[in-house]
């Protein structure tokens, strides 16, 4: 779209939603005064769509990285919102070349047969919701690969300083709110709501003693560690100097105050595979293995987590049972939905007690063929492998050592938190974090060390002489 017919389309959008303001804020009810501030929030963020749509993406990385969980009243989640946002900019503003990837095709193909299941196992409205939610999530995948590699790295600088700001917000409240109120300022964009056990505090009982662990704007400290293991990730990768170090270190200690296995563990195995495959000349590699082993020190010499993981290998670990019991009876819970699976609506994956009850499977890989069925479930499958393959070709690109950290988080990803976690199929916010994942694998825009960012399916990296 041409900045004139850009300009028309939003003066005449603006001048209707006047008229339409001014009638409504004549009106006595609070439902007009309401739709009103709604009408001028729309043509507001119609305007700055058309005019600066770097601004849309921005704003997505920041709220995905920071507060995921925002609601704009009266109109449901902030980054669905803003998801739709994204789109409307890349067709408002397409790409001068149109390329498709192969990773375009795989979720290309994962949305229809997904669309095909759900039209026969759907039994009400909320499997089309919970659906329509997943498929937006998802498809954002789409416009942030038509985004150059500049663009893509904005995008995700953008994602890095959300979770640090989130993630140094929820360190605070973890520190000096004991009571767990502190969250409700952020009341009008809807937190604060304690859900089923009353309280927002979370924590994990180890030898009768209570140890709470970091939940703040993510909530739950699972789902936590995972935003905050892509914002680590990003953060080693697209930064530089004293930003790489204080958002890394920020970060960081915010996922290790999560206590996630899955998120802390990811990290660990990440570490492994990227000093395994990861071309780097003996000097840094050498620097790599010492950072690590500190890091390893710091994060031990901490006593929560310290105990939180001493106890994953005990008897008294319920959760580890808890998963065993559900994998021992996931052929059981399949029997009659092994074609269409038991639905995008399926009651235990949309409440947390019903899911409780349930125990299902707490594996992304066996949760969507639960929820999708087989053919769902295999292409989803073929979707990782493709990824894994991109993901090791990234870190076999160059020797510059920023450039294989994504795709070495995303092999550790894939082989433990989403081995031993769900929130990925059961969340749509959270499969969005997934989207963004793989979309920043895929053009992996690290910067080069003149500083310009290169992607590596068209254009030759700048390599580190030897």
């Amino acid at each position: 779209m041409t900045p004139r017919r850009a300009s028309l389309l939003v003066g005449i959008l603006g001048a209707g939603v006047a008229v339409a303001v001014g009638l409504l804020s004549g009106s006595s009810t609070s439902a007009a005064r309401l739709l009103a501030v709604g009408l001028i929030g729309m043509v507001v963020g119609v305007t700055v769509t058309l005019a600066s749509p770097k601004f849309v993406y921005a704003a997505l990385g920041f709220t995905l990285g920071g507060i995921p969980f925002a609601v704009i009243p009266g109109a449901g989640p902030a980054v669905l919102l803003l998801a739709v946002a994204v789109w409307a900019a890349m067709l408002t503003h397409p790409p001068p070349v149109l390329r498709v990837r192969s990773l375009d095709v795989m979720v290309a193909l994962l949305l229809l047969v997904s669309f095909a299941s759900v039209t026969e196992s759907a039994t009400s409205g909320v499997h089309v919701t919970e659906f329509l939610k997943w498929a937006v999530a998802t498809s954002l995948i789409f416009p942030l690969l038509r985004l150059d590699a500049v663009d893509l790295r904005r995008f995700g600088l953008s994602y890095v300083c959300g979770a640090a700001v989130g993630g140094g917000a929820s360190l605070l409240i973890l520190f000096f709110d004991r009571t767990g109120t502190a969250i409700s300022v952020l009341s009008p964009i809807g937190y604060g709501n304690t859900g089923t056990i009353g309280t927002t505090l979370r924590w994990f009982e180890v030898g009768g003693t209570s140890i709470r662990r970091l939940a703040g704007t993510y909530i739950d400290p699972n789902v936590a560690g995972i935003f905050l293991f892509l914002g680590f990730a990003l953060a080693l990768a697209l930064t530089r100097g004293w930003i790489r170090i204080v958002s890394s270190a920020v970060i960081g200690l915010a996922l290790m105050a999560t206590l996630s296995r899955s998120a802390i563990l990811s990290v660990i195995v990440a570490l492994a595979v990227y000093l395994a495959f990861q071309r780097l000349r003996t000097r840094t590699r050498v620097i790599v293995v010492a950072a690590t082993l500190l890091g390893a020190a710091v994060a031990l010499a901490i006593p929560a987590v310290n105990a939180r993981f001493l106890s994953s290998f005990g008897s008294s670990d319920r959760g580890t049972d808890d998963r065993a019991r559900a994998l021992a009876n996931f052929l059981p819970s399949m029997d009659g939905h092994w074609l269409f699976g038991r639905g995008w609506g399926a009651l235990e994956l949309i409440d947390e007690v019903a899911g409780y009850n349930a125990n299902y499977v707490a594996n992304t890989p066996l949760l969507t063929l639960y929820r999708g069925g087989i053919i769902v479930g295999v292409v989803f499958l073929a979707l990782l492998l493709a990824a894994l393959v991109i993901a090791y070709r990234r870190m076999r690109s160059s020797t510059h050592w920023q450039a294989g950290v994504i795709g070495a988080a995303f092999i550790g990803f894939l082989l433990v938190a989403l081995q031993l976690d769900f929130p990925v199929v059961t969340n749509p916010i959270v499969t969005m974090v997934f989207s963004v994942f793989l979309a920043l694998l895929t053009v992996n825009p690290t910067p080069t060390p003149d500083d310009s960012a290169v992607e590596p399916d068209h254009a030759r990296l700048q390599e580190v002489p030897r």
